[in-house]
């Protein structure tokens, strides 16, 4: 899944570079204009004609249109998961993102950049995995695809491919994925006496969002195991300051 959605992204990508290194030749829109109107031409040839010959040269010809014309339905539903993802992300982070921007607006606390960073990263994968429900909601309902209500089939095939791939194990994988990527690259800086970053402490910063982040993974692995009552704690005090159980019945020397 992941391989494949690279390699279609990346052939994507490769796509519109090539039509823009067309563009942004000194003929290129001259070309492409003179493409179109041979495919036109080729396309009234074909159906004009019977002759085997013309219906190779239009194929030949529109070989490129169909290639794309091929490639869209393949590629859409990784397009619609990157596209939910990248949104899934922009909510997770948004609350931080905000208490960016008003902190530099207003100086109110006049934070580092670096103590921010540390606060957008640490606060986005946080809530990126203990709202999971909550952000999928959103990330539906502010889809482009319109994913929320959604009635057609090819909808609903994304809003399921959408809620399985955005689930709180594979949001878990990824951040962990990312975090590795990230300590590699910082590891081999480090050793080279590198930064990665002009300000050596952005660099802490990521790393110490990592290490909160496993904190509150460990937490919360042992509060699901831990067997906490708050009535019984209560129950337990007041049997410590009354000094007896008030099970235990006393006994009466008359």
């Amino acid at each position: 899944m992941v391989t494949s959605g690279i390699l279609i992204l990346g052939l994507a990508a490769s796509i519109v570079y090539g039509i823009y290194l067309l563009l942004r030749s000194e003929h290129g829109i001259w070309y492409l204009i003179a493409y179109i109107v041979l495919c036109v031409a080729a396309y009234i040839i074909h159906n004009k004609s019977t002759s085997d010959k013309a219906t190779l040269l239009y194929r030949f010809i529109t070989i490129p249109f169909r290639l794309i014309s091929g490639f869209i339905p393949v590629a859409m539903p990784y397009l619609v998961l990157q596209i939910h993802l990248f949104v899934y992300l922009f909510f997770s982070a948004a609350v931080p993102l905000s208490f960016y921007v008003l902190d530099r607006i207003t100086t109110i606390l006049d934070l580092k950049i670096t103590t921010h960073i540390y606060l957008i990263v640490t606060f986005s994968v946080i809530t990126a995995t203990l709202m999971n429900k909550q952000l999928k909601h959103l990330t539906y309902m502010f889809s482009p695809f319109r994913l929320y209500g959604a009635n057609t089939s090819k909808q609903l095939e994304f809003n399921k491919l959408t809620d399985y791939f955005l689930s709180e194990n594979n949001i878990k994988f990824i951040i962990y994925f990312c975090y590795f990527l990230y300590l590699l690259i910082f590891n081999l800086f480090t050793f080279q006496e590198h930064s990665l970053y002009s300000i050596p402490l952005m660099d802490r910063a990521v790393l110490q969002s990592f290490i909160t982040f496993l904190a509150l993974e460990r937490l919360l692995s042992n509060l699901k195991d831990l067997d906490f009552k708050p009535s019984e704690l209560l129950k337990l005090l007041l049997t410590s300051i009354s000094g007896h159980d008030k099970n235990i019945k006393p006994n009466n020397h008359m």
